[in-house]
């Protein structure tokens, strides 16, 4: 899971005056699935098609205690040398 992304999108969501963010393309549907997951967001099915979208709902409560976690600076990015130390998922 990319932090960073997920603050992005947790933010956007949070901004939006009815809590719906729909996000399009592979990588974003994927992140979005992983959120809800995780327990961040409530988020529709992903849609695969000719364009692959998903929609989160809104952010629970773990995701606004995320979002507070990180309210003065978002996540740090892992540098390339912690990315190599670290082993591979599929």
């Amino acid at each position: 899971m990319n932090l960073r992304l997920v603050h992005k999108l947790l933010q956007a969501a949070n901004d939006q005056p009815y809590g719906f963010l729909k996000v399009c393309g592979t990588q974003l549907a994927r992140e979005v699935e992983m959120m809800a997951s995780a327990g961040l967001v409530e988020a529709s099915a992903t849609v695969h098609g000719l364009e692959t979208f998903a929609v989160i709902k809104r952010v629970t409560d773990s995701g606004h205690s995320f979002l507070r976690a990180f309210r003065s600076r978002p996540p740090v990015p892992v540098r390339a040398w912690e990315r190599a130390a670290q082993p591979a998922t599929v």
